[in-house]
């Protein structure tokens, strides 16, 4: 069972995304609409857009044109 949670009001889109609140980039699944979310079931964040890039690359399993 995935744990669904409304959208954080300030973010929008899907992909990797800048929380300007926190200061950290949140992961957005983009056929799903769900964010990527800690073990505890806490909103994941990354420090890094590498970081963040890496971990969507994951979470985002379907592939794109080219791969």
């Amino acid at each position: 069972m995935t744990m669904k949670s409304p959208q954080p009001a300030k973010l929008h889109g899907y992909g990797v995304r800048w929380d300007t609140e926190t200061r950290l980039y949140r992961v957005r699944h983009e056929l799903t609409g769900d964010w990527l979310r800690q073990p505890d079931g806490e909103l994941g964040g990354f420090g890094s857009f590498s970081e963040a890039w890496s971990a969507w690359r994951v979470f985002e399993v379907h592939k794109r044109p080219g791969e």
